[in-house]
């Protein structure tokens, strides 16, 4: 059937993104390794894990176990990044996909982009990344949104599944880029929930941001990819969200990590922190040299567990500089 879509992931992103394009296209699946909540959306319409209030389209399909793939044309992965390597493994295997589109924002568990490892192991005709400002409660409710997609090839038959939509999408020349945006963006913004946390006021936030762009510049620049692309919806538009929000759970993570200071914080590592996962990753795929980065290695000091009042002073502190 044409424009058959499948939805990998039923959390709350999986779950919007799905419900969106059902109102559009015919036939969205939605696929869950949760019999539970598949037996909910097939039933009842709903998806009350994630949205109590919620009423899902009819055409809203779930799914679980092994499927075909050249049922699809188009197949989004929504799932964590870290999880991707073992779906593929046991539901990809060596079948061929249409149109498969990157949605997760983190690395893999060997710290390559999730693209990287896509094109080693499946057989793709096209692949995309679909990235941008993007709260799932907003976009389920008909919130207006507006999202970026990359492509090698041409992003356009992807653009066309979001007409009719409250998803607005604007079309960006280099993939690579957009992902790398994507991963890099949920590391800077548990450094803004620290921020928040330790009552630094707005201003501290709004310069937080402003350096955290020129610092995310840099690593585009160094990592040869095209450092103009942090004036887009990927870049500047999602930094700024995942920024200033406690919707964001990598801001949330940077805001109870403070505050939760000698308490049991492993409620966190219930939900996934992708921008937690980076840290500890991103060295292996950008090749950075940690040192030339200050606002992310004081991030990473912090996580690590050093005092965040005496890393904000060693920023503080530094030599001043020419913007």
């Amino acid at each position: 059937m044409k424009n058959k879509i499948l939805i990998i992931g039923a959390g709350s992103w999986g779950t919007a993104l799905a419900n969106v394009l059902a109102k559009e296209n015919k036939v969205v699946n939605i696929w869950t390794r949760n019999s539970r909540i598949s037996y909910e959306i097939n039933k009842k319409n709903t998806n009350k894990k994630f949205f109590k209030k919620i009423k899902l389209q009819k055409n809203l399909h779930a799914i679980s176990g092994a499927f075909d793939t050249g049922e699809y044309s188009f197949i989004f992965y929504v799932l964590p990044a870290g999880q991707f390597e073992f779906f593929i493994k046991n539901y990809f295997n060596t079948q061929k996909i249409n149109n498969f589109i990157i949605c997760s924002k983190g690395l893999s568990t060997n710290g390559q982009l999730i693209s990287v490892v896509a094109k080693a192991h499946l057989k793709l005709k096209n692949l995309y990344i679909l990235s941008g400002p993007s709260f799932a409660e907003e976009v389920i409710k008909g919130l207006p949104t507006a999202l970026s997609i990359s492509s090698n090839s041409s992003p356009l038959p992807l653009g066309k599944l979001f007409k009719g939509t409250n998803i607005r999408i604007y079309y960006s020349k280099n993939y690579k880029t957009l992902e790398v945006l994507g991963v890099i963006k949920n590391i800077y913004a548990i450094g803004a929930g620290i921020i928040d946390a330790l009552r630094l006021g707005e201003n501290a936030r709004a310069a937080y941001i402003a350096r955290c762009i020129v610092e995310i510049q840099f690593i585009l620049k160094n990592s040869k990819l095209d450092n103009k692309q942090i004036l887009t919806l990927g870049g500047v538009g999602d930094l700024i969200l995942t920024c200033s929000s406690k919707k964001s759970r990598n801001y949330s993570f940077g805001y109870n990590l403070i505050n939760s200071k000698n308490k049991n914080m492993s409620h966190q590592h219930k939900k996934t922190i992708e921008g937690l996962n980076s840290i500890f990753l991103i060295n292996k795929n950008l090749d950075l040299n940690i040192n030339n980065l200050p606002i992310l290695k004081s991030i990473s000091n912090i996580v690590n567990g050093k005092p965040s009042n005496l890393e904000i002073n060693k920023l503080f502190s530094r030599k001043f500089k020419y913007e």
